[in-house]
């Protein structure tokens, strides 16, 4: 005999398959947060699980119509929490290896004027971009990118607790992010291009 756990996933994803926003708040209100606890043992920044969470039940209402009807909920969201993880971390990687890749290319090779003053460009684009945050998290991050300060070191300094030193550190990349990755985009490809 099947469990009431079960039976309550199977109603579940009946009504989800038939597109019910009830359905699914009570799948995402029963699993985000054990999914988000199982990610954040993987992944260091919480921004970045809590992203996943939020990806991983994007998918799940977009898919709805196709999943089985005698799909497992926990297996289901679980097994899509682990992909991802594995996909963020790998993408890290990469990422890590690119960015070494091309400092070990640049060290190697004399710049080129033009790179140079890409450069110069990216530069100009990332204090500008610095100076436009509120001013209490720019003295932060400058604090904390610049001065190369720990959070804790920060927090004794200004007299603030460390968590709000990570958040202001957080909300100042995730709006510096965009404002510069274009940028570096092109540098990147001018500098591959270049070799």
């Amino acid at each position: 005999m099947a469990s009431d756990n079960t039976l309550a996933d199977k109603e579940l994803i009946v009504k989800l398959r038939s597109g019910s926003t009830k359905a699914f708040s009570e799948i995402y209100s029963r699993f985000s947060e054990p999914i988000y606890l199982h990610l954040r043992k993987k992944i260091d920044c919480r921004e970045d699980a809590r992203d996943i969470v939020q990806e991983i039940f994007a998918s799940l209402w977009q898919k709805r119509s196709m999943l089985p009807s005698d799909t497992c909920l926990s297996a289901y969201l679980f097994a899509a929490a682990k992909y991802q993880a594995i996909n963020y971390i790998a993408h890290l990687r990469v990422s890590e290896s690119v960015i070494q890749d091309l400092a070990k290319r640049l060290h190697a090779a004399t710049a080129p004027t033009d790179y140079l003053a890409r450069e110069r460009n990216l530069s100009a684009v990332i204090e500008t971009a610095v100076a436009d945050l509120p001013d209490k998290m720019q003295v932060i991050f400058r604090m904390s990118r610049q001065d190369q300060l720990t959070h804790k070191e920060i927090a004794k300094d200004l007299n603030l607790s460390e968590t709000t030193v990570k958040k202001q550190v957080a909300n100042a990349l995730k709006i510096l992010k965009p404002k510069i990755s274009t940028t570096i985009s092109i540098l990147i490809t001018t500098i591959y291009n270049i070799f």
